[in-house]
């Protein structure tokens, strides 16, 4: 009995680690996505403002 008490913890152990592991690989992905899309963005404004002062001189 305390074999199967034992494999049945194990093995919510080893979910509970895929969870932690599987959360933090879309954390770091949507945080990467983030950055990269903050910096796309940057980068159109800065070509936008470069246009816009260029045509007013």
């Amino acid at each position: 009995m305390n074999s199967s008490i034992f494999e049945q913890r194990s093995r919510f152990a080893m979910i509970g680690a895929l969870m932690v592991i599987i959360s933090l690989l879309f954390l770091f992905y949507m945080g990467s996505s983030l950055v990269s899309s903050t910096k796309k963005y940057l980068e159109q404004i800065q070509g936008i403002e470069i246009i816009c002062i260029d045509t007013d001189e």
